[in-house]
This record gives C-alpha cells, structure tokens and sequence, in this order.
C-alpha cells in the first residue's frame, strides 16, 4: 500500500490551523495576497499580512502586523537584528510559514505603528 501526500493540500490546511489559533488565542487574522495594504516607511515597502483585531484598551485595534523579518527589512536591518527593543503594543508570537527555509516556524507579528516609531527614533 503506498500512502501519498497532497502538499499543497497539508499546506493549506496547516495554514487555517495556525489561523484559526491566532484568532482564537490573539484575535489577530492573516489577509490575503491581493487584500493587503501596502506599508511604506521611509523608502522601503511591503505588503500587509496580518492584521490585529484584539482590543488594547480603546476598541478594536485594526492595525497591520508584520513579521519580524518585513520589520527588518523596513527598517533596513539585519534579520538578525531585534527590529523593535520597546513595543509600545504587544508583540505578538505565531507559527509563520517561511517560504524561503520551506517549513513553518514561530515567528513575531509586530504593530505597525511601533514599527513607525522606531522608524522615527533611528532619523533622530
């Protein structure tokens, strides 16, 4: 008996696992490809890819998230580097797929508006 594997199909459905906790657990959610916001800072862009919903204390939040690897690279980093020493929001910790080493991994989703202020600290 020979058992085969859809991938696309184990992908797909470990990414509306991992969706389904970070509503539940952080009421954060992902956006699609073609729903995302373009978030610029400076000179540098992405593209939005999760979104926080959770309430901090003045109503839904409605904020981008971005990873610590978009954080990074907004901020003109290394990937190594910790891309926001003092978050004024909570960051908040997820399993991200990480298309570029093909598996999924715990990773960081970071306001947007904290990314902005670091932004703001580093030009002085």
């Amino acid at each position: 008996m020979t058992v085969t594997f859809d991938l696309n199909r184990l992908i797909a459905t470990r990414l509306t696992e991992i969706a389904e906790a970070a509503w539940r657990d952080h009421r954060i959610m992902p956006i699609g490809d073609s729903d995302g916001r373009v978030l610029q800072i400076g000179t540098a862009a992405t593209r939005e890819r999760w979104v926080c919903g959770a309430d901090h204390g003045t109503g839904v939040c409605g904020e981008p998230l971005l990873t610590h690897r978009q954080t990074a690279e907004l901020l003109g980093l290394l990937n190594e580097d910790e891309p926001v020493l003092d978050p004024e929001l909570p960051v908040t910790d997820v399993e991200l797929l990480d298309e570029g080493l093909g598996g999924f991994f715990p990773g960081s989703l970071i306001h947007f508006s904290d990314v902005g202020r670091e932004y703001r600290k580093a030009q002085g």
